[in-house]
């Protein structure tokens, strides 16, 4: 089995950029417009067709995505209960808890998705009067958020790290965009909302919190420098021609390490941005090949101090690993 995990992460990767992609990227470059320029808006109109949503907001990040969603929900309905597993990356938990919300960890099921029945019994032992915000996050079998059996009152945020789909029912969904994403740049992430006035916070936000007059503008919220540069939505412009030539090759990939490993599943709305095998001696399998756990348990971290029992993660956790999908290689 260690001889196996030793192939795979001894294959050779390229990237998903074609030297036919570099001539707008050269033409960016050799025309000095790295920063602000056109292809941000582009970027934002073309990916409608993967997130079908109205509006989507480009930005340099997944974390500052997350960062702006929680800050405008704490604007517009105070501090909100925020469920979500304690499995996912670190920025989004970090965000809902840095704008005051009271974050609190569901438990996950055999296949690593969000627990439904943990988090219905949590909701059933309280009656808390603050809006409830759901941020369960995509894994490869999980493509719609009706699997997840919500109540039906929640205001549902999407981490849709791992799928570039258009098949979300949600309120606010964010994606990443980096070198090992099927629609890669070297940095950068999109919100997405049908919501108007959270679409208005979010152009406003990303850039200082300044709204734009005709010989100057006013300073009318908080805000960063948390736009999308040219550069990168240029990049990222190429990729989206790419998607469906990017994606066989991982379901190609994946397909192969199947037939090798017991994986979880993927389903159509998957970016199969890695695989995951459950394996009993999965840390020495790390530390022999290089290999990863993507994610921490987030609720065993001191900076979330909770005391939040979660038995099906604490279970598995110790035996994740994630096989890298994103590479061409031979088999």
């Amino acid at each position: 089995m260690h001889e196996l995990f030793s192939l795979l992460i001894m294959k050779l990767f390229k990237t998903t950029i074609k030297k036919q992609d570099l001539e707008p990227i050269q033409n960016v470059l050799s025309a000095g417009q790295l920063g602000f320029g056109p292809n941000v808006h582009r970027f934002e109109q073309e990916f409608f067709s993967f997130s079908r949503k109205k509006h989507n907001v480009a930005v340099n990040s997944a974390s500052a995505a997350a960062f702006m969603i929680f800050s405008f929900l704490r604007e517009k309905h105070g501090v909100c209960d925020v469920y979500t597993t304690s499995l996912g990356f670190t920025s989004p938990a970090w965000s809902a808890k840095h704008f005051g919300h009271n974050l609190i960890f569901v438990d996950v099921q055999n296949d690593l998705q969000f627990d439904s029945n943990h988090y219905r019994a949590i909701r059933n032992s309280g009656d808390s009067k603050r809006k409830q915000v759901v941020m369960p996050v995509l894994y490869g079998g999980v493509g719609s958020v009706n699997n997840f059996n919500l109540i039906g009152d929640e205001i549902i945020v999407i981490d849709s790290a791992h799928c570039v789909t258009p098949n979300l029912e949600s309120d606010y969904v964010f994606f990443s965009f980096h070198p090992y994403k099927p629609i890669c740049s070297s940095d950068g992430g999109m919100i997405s909302t049908d919501d108007e006035e959270a679409r208005n916070y979010f152009t406003s936000y990303r850039n200082f919190g300044r709204i734009n007059s005709k010989h100057s503008y006013n300073i009318k919220s908080n805000g960063f420098k948390f736009y999308m540069n040219n550069l990168n939505a240029t990049i990222a412009l190429t990729q989206i021609k790419r998607y469906e030539e990017n994606l066989n090759t991982r379901k190609h990939n994946y397909k192969n390490l199947s037939d090798r490993f017991s994986l979880l599943p993927h389903d159509e709305n998957s970016s199969y941005y890695f695989a995951t095998t459950l394996v009993e001696n999965a840390d020495e399998v790390i530390e022999e090949t290089g290999l990863t756990r993507n994610y921490p348990m987030l609720h065993k971290m001191d900076y979330y101090k909770t005391d939040a029992r979660l038995p099906n993660i604490e279970r598995l956790h110790g035996k994740i690993l994630n096989l890298p999908l994103w590479g061409e290689f031979e088999w």
